[in-house]
C-alpha cells in the first residue's frame, strides 16, 4: 500500500512539473521570437527567464507576503522544470534496465 501511494505521489508531482517545464520552454520560445530583435539579442532571452524573480507582477500569484511569492515562482518556474528532466532521465534509464533485462529472460 504504502509503494502505491508513493507511486501516486510521484505521478501528480511528475505530471504538474511537466506542465510547468512546458511553461518554461513557452518562455524560452518567447524570449527568441519576441525579444531576439532587441540590440542585445541573447541578453534578453536571460531577461525573460528572469522575469519572475526580477519581475514578480509577470507571475500571476498574489500571495501577501512578498517572500512567498518569490520562493512559489521560484519553485514553479526553476525547480520543478529541472525535476522534470531528472525525473525523466532515471525514468528511462529504470525502463531501459529493466526491459533490458526482460528480454534475456524470455
Amino acid at each position: 500500500m504504502k509503494k502505491q501511494m508513493e507511486k501516486i505521489i510521484f505521478g501528480v508531482v511528475y505530471s504538474f512539473s511537466a506542465i510547468f517545464f512546458l511553461g518554461f520552454i513557452v518562455n524560452i520560445v518567447h524570449g527568441f521570437i519576441m525579444h531576439m530583435h532587441e540590440t542585445d539579442s541573447w541578453r534578453a532571452v536571460l531577461r525573460i527567464l528572469a522575469s519572475p524573480v526580477t519581475d514578480p507582477a509577470i507571475f500571476q500569484v498574489h500571495i501577501a507576503n512578498p517572500v512567498w511569492s518569490m520562493f512559489l515562482a521560484i519553485i514553479i518556474c526553476y525547480v520543478m522544470p529541472a525535476f522534470f528532466c531528472v525525473s525523466t532521465y532515471f525514468l528511462k534509464k529504470d525502463y531501459l534496465e529493466t526491459h533490458e533485462n526482460s528480454r534475456f529472460i524470455h
